[in-house]
């Protein structure tokens, strides 16, 4: 059917100012509220060990005590030497992959299907908690979002191109860099892009110079990972601890499902009426698929969107949850938000392919964005509600009662005494953590600090670490209890020195 020039460029435009349109909500949802919330203790984490004089210090502190690639604590680095290093700072990376990423899955979905589909993925990604939530944090996972999508996209391109006999050197430059980013941002990554190539294998079995070709384009990412690999075989023979920190998963249907809620706004009742709008897409394509039975067809069939994204969606959660079972727990569902994209993607779809007049699949759309946006900040209370870990406040309750409680000394218990006293230098206070106690065997040490201080008022601060019994025991019984005040993962207790009552 032909269509007037005039009308499609009409059409385009219509699409592009949509698409603004989302790209505004989304960035307003991202940069609102960044320092809303505190710095919880994996971003300070990160913060401390990517704050080091220079790179070689940042590599040797991860290579000791850490069990990520370098590549996100490389870029904090010059975030912070350059920049700064206040929580909105901080987490600003963090929301700029967050708006690329809607940018990003609706070139996808516009590779993948229609822009139909394109826009109404966009929009659920700009409006959904998940994606939010990550773009508000300073950590590497919106990166991770955004780059499953560029790889995904680019791996897309190669395989059709392969498919028709041609070459694109622009595909494989952008597939090649996108995977040696997404590699060193997370271990997580380099797994993903292993999955891609191990797809791209199986896609390509009969296809002898097809399979060189993608031998080849892997190869270049290898050689770019290989300096890292010694140092990765050192992190896990020195931070084994560390890694298994995750407990064994629950059931398979119960951590699935749970998994499903996480990526649609932590809501049974959404995520149940979105497994609804599934069902009745995946009946349909299953009926289309029975009908193909050669080899060539199955082949078709698996190149299909809706094949690949299933697999997408489905092959990473498997593959960590066997593992999590047989080897180590390493169900995590933000490691898995690499996924995110393919679920979001097979909800536009399943839109679209509803047995609707086309307006009424747009005011459906329209009405889920809509709810999905509303349930963020009105059900969810998104930008209200504290929900990290609450590092900031419990300090700042410190400083608040530092005049009522002059001549006090400061003992804390977190997994690092400057998570603590990053708040203290941010909000200007000159007071910091004198000590780290929170275990039996830090007793001895925090009893000679109180004997050589001999201050009036102890406080002490825990943060993220739950301080055991018997240091408790120890402080009631050494010190004079005045008050104990809880916040999120935080608490604060003061005490009065019994030697100058």
């Amino acid at each position: 059917m032909f269509v007037p020039t005039h009308m499609m460029i009409r059409q385009k435009f219509k699409i592009l100012m949509i698409l603004v349109l989302i790209l505004i909500v989304g960035s307003l949802l991202r940069f609102y509220g960044l320092d809303i919330q505190s710095l919880w203790n994996d971003e300070l984490s990160r913060w401390s060990r990517s704050g080091y004089e220079n790179l070689t210090s940042v590599i040797s502190n991860l290579l000791r005590d850490d069990i990520h690639p370098p590549g996100h604590h490389i870029l904090f680095y010059f975030v912070e030497k350059y920049i700064g290093d206040s929580e909105s700072i901080l987490r600003l990376p963090s929301a700029v992959a967050g708006i690329l990423s809607i940018l990003a899955i609706f070139l996808l979905g516009l590779q993948l299907y229609t822009y139909k589909e394109a826009l109404i993925v966009s929009a659920l990604m700009a409006v959904l908690w998940c994606p939010i939530y990550y773009s508000q944090e300073a950590a590497p996972y919106s990166m991770l979002i955004l780059f499953s999508m560029l790889t995904t996209y680019f791996w897309i391109l190669i395989l059709k191109n392969l498919n028709g006999g041609k070459k694109s050197t622009y595909a494989i430059f952008g597939y090649v860099v996108s995977a040696i980013i997404i590699s060193y941002l997370h271990y997580v990554g380099l797994a993903f892009v292993a999955l891609q190539y191990l797809g791209a294998v199986l896609l390509s079995l009969r296809r002898r110079k097809t399979l060189v070709y993608i031998s080849l384009v892997y190869f270049l990412i290898l050689l770019a990972y290989l300096p890292w690999l010694p140092n990765m075989y050192k992190q896990v023979l020195n931070n084994r601890e560390a890694i298994s920190y995750l407990r064994p998963p629950e059931n398979l249907v119960k951590a699935f499902l749970n998994y499903f809620y996480f990526l649609f706004n932590n809501s049974k009742v959404i995520g149940i009426f979105i497994l609804i709008l599934y069902l009745s897409f995946f009946l349909r394509g299953l009926r289309n698929t029975l009908n193909f039975a050669t080899y060539r067809h199955i082949r078709t069939t698996l190149l299909s969107p809706g094949s690949l994204l299933v697999c997408w969606f489905i092959i990473p959660f498997a593959g960590t949850y066997v593992t999590s079972i047989l080897l180590i727990p390493i169900l995590n569902f933000r490691y898995l938000i690499i996924s995110m994209p393919a679920a979001y993607l097979l909800l536009a779809r399943s839109i679209t392919q509803l047995p609707l007049r086309s307006r009424y699949k747009t005011v459906l759309a329209t009405a889920i964005v809509g709810l999905l946006l509303f349930h963020l900040i009105f059900s969810m209370n998104y930008y209200t509600k504290p929900t990290k870990e609450q590092f900031r406040e419990a300090v700042k309750f410190i400083v608040g009662h530092d005049n009522l409680y002059k001549d006090s000394l400061i003992i804390g218990y977190a997994w690092n005494p400057n998570y603590l006293n990053y708040y203290f230098t941010k909000i200007s206070s000159d007071r910091r953590v004198e000590e780290m106690g929170g275990e039996e065997k830090d007793i001895l040490n925090v009893d000679k600090l109180i004997t050589k201080k001999n201050p009036k008022y102890i406080w002490y601060i825990t943060a993220h670490r739950v301080p055991e019994a018997k240091f408790l025991i120890f402080l009631n019984k050494r010190l004079t209890f005045i008050e104990h005040k809880e916040f999120i993962s935080a608490d604060v207790w003061l005490f009065r020195n019994k030697q100058i009552e």
